[in-house]
């Protein structure tokens, strides 16, 4: 995917967000029911979605006033002897193409039972595995003509979530394209040393869930995105002291792409939802007098994942 359209669609998302914190505030990013069996569910496929997803989704649960969190594509609903009506608008939600990268032709490889994970090139491994981020449009089962809703079980279990092999691949690829930035986990305490271009992390055996290390370790990644060599951000740089009003910016901006991060990537850390929101509530009372300022905290949340991913 051309670096246009991935940001494209990054654009597109970003609008969609910065439309819903504009008429309701945080209560955009809430559950559009609680209890698992009301996530955001693929007719089809029988999964769950996850991320951003569930966030866009709800969104248009709460919009358009749908009864059930059901979702499919135009192709699912038509296997299935359905049809989306005419005039329906299809909400759109992303996922990430899994590709390998060939160090030794310098190509990506447009086969992938063509690629030998166990194989070297000057002494590493030949190939990397790449994420490309894509989007597709879906459907409620509401908009469709003879597809009946999946009765589900109120009391479901949650789905268990497992360790997230794309942050991991993302937060790799970040430090070793960063120049002179280090990450370490020499301290009990997470933060980016900008004197120093460092990243500190606990163990992650200290959080309660790996996810919840990522989380964390994307809100001090994105600090450091704002370094002079980098996005050379005003709200990072020109901080005088904790607490002051520059400073409420950067944490604003960090804590929303760490946010975003965690959707883009379908985390689940224990941590996510509640505290999360109760984070940007704080720092958006803070600024509850700038309101515009809140909208620049989420145009340069979306550079700052731009940069990570890039």
């Amino acid at each position: 995917m051309k670096a246009s359209a991935k940001k494209d669609i990054y654009q597109r998302i970003n609008d969609k967000v910065i439309e819903g914190l504009k008429t309701q505030g945080l209560n955009w990013f809430k559950p559009w029911k609680t209890g698992a069996s009301n996530m955001p569910f693929n007719y089809v496929k029988k999964t769950y979605y996850k991320g951003l997803n569930v966030f866009l989704l709800n969104a248009t649960m709460i919009e358009k006033k749908y009864t059930c969190n059901q979702w499919l594509t135009y192709k699912q609903c038509d296997s299935k002897g359905g049809q989306v009506r005419k005039g329906e608008k299809s909400t759109e939600i992303i996922f990430w193409k899994i590709g390998y990268f060939d160090a030794k032709t310098k190509k990506y490889v447009k086969d992938p039972r063509k690629v030998n994970l166990s194989e070297q090139f000057e002494g590493k491994d030949r190939y990397k595995k790449t994420f490309t981020l894509r989007s597709f449009n879906v459907f409620n089962v509401a908009q469709c003509d003879n597809i009946e809703p999946i009765k589900t079980d109120d009391d479901a279990d949650d789905i268990v979530h497992i360790p997230n092999e794309y942050a991991d691949n993302i937060v790799s690829n970040y430090f070793e394209s960063q120049k002179g930035l280090t990450l370490t986990h020499n301290e009990n305490s997470a933060y980016y040393s900008l004197s120093r271009d460092l990243v500190n992390m606990p163990q992650k055996e200290s959080f309660v869930d790996s996810d919840s290390y990522y989380k964390t370790l994307f809100h001090e990644i994105a600090h450091s995105t704002g370094h002079k060599n980098r996005l050379n951000r005003s709200t990072l740089l020109e901080v005088n002291k904790w607490g002051d009003n520059t400073y409420a910016k950067e944490e604003l901006v960090a804590e929303i792409s760490a946010m975003y991060m965690v959707g883009l990537t379908g985390l689940n850390p224990s941590d996510s939802t509640i505290n999360s929101q109760a984070y940007i509530k704080g720092w958006c009372r803070h600024l509850a007098d700038k309101p515009k300022e809140c909208v620049n905290a989420m145009t340069q949340a979306t550079k700052v994942v731009d940069y990570i991913l890039a």
